[in-house]
């Protein structure tokens, strides 16, 4: 499943189709993320044949073939594959430090509109984490779903997640993790609470 997922044209697609209130068809995908839908084809039929990604098909109107749309299939599937991929990262697959290769993973995926918090609360849950906001300015975030990787690569797992906050959150917002700050509890802060930590740690 991992290798499905490597491709970054495909994890676009498949943010797009999680967050849809409904099946698309290809060519709809094809104008969202500016892709030749011959493309967008290939990359759905890889989706489809790890289990990320359903197809169904629709009676046709008049003359033509049925047309397919496609959905994300259910969440508790598609975070197989994310633990698969994280076990890779974590395992020294790739060139990029972990917080790097989360940095350049989220910068890739589709950018989302909104205040900072409600970006982190949504961007958590979509990757499987039970997210509430907590005081202000912190998210915490329970049943990870990357658990067991993160027990044996604490340094790798954490870093990726801190990447991809970072990648979220942009240039003008700061965003930091802290792990295992409480059992079973990991804890974002947002805001003035990053720099002080930075600045603890020495960080630019």
């Amino acid at each position: 499943m991992h290798r499905a997922l490597a491709v970054p044209a495909r994890r676009a697609l498949l943010a797009e189709l999680s967050s849809a209130a409904e099946p698309l068809e290809a060519q709809r995908l094809a104008e969202a993320l500016g892709l030749h839908p011959t493309t967008i084809r290939h990359h759905l039929t890889a989706l489809v044949e790890a289990g990320l990604v359903t197809v169904s098909r629709q009676p046709a109107t008049g003359r033509g073939r049925p047309r397919l749309r496609y959905a994300a299939a259910p969440a508790r599937e598609q975070l197989d594959a994310y633990r698969e991929l994280v076990e890779v990262l974590a395992l020294g697959y790739g060139r990029l430090g972990p917080d790097q290769a989360g940095r350049a993973w989220g910068a890739e995926l589709p950018p989302v509109a909104g205040p900072l918090l409600d970006r982190v609360l949504a961007a958590a849950e979509r990757w499987g984490f039970e997210p509430e906001a907590g005081a202000a300015g912190e998210v915490l975030l329970r049943h990870c779903p990357f658990r067991p990787s993160a027990e044996r690569h604490p340094e790798v797992i954490c870093a990726v997640h801190q990447g991809l906050l970072e990648a979220l959150a942009g240039d003008q917002e700061t965003v930091l993790l802290h792990p295992f700050s409480a059992p079973g509890t990991c804890r974002i802060s947002i805001g003035a609470d990053h720099v002080r930590r930075r600045s603890d740690r020495g960080g630019a």
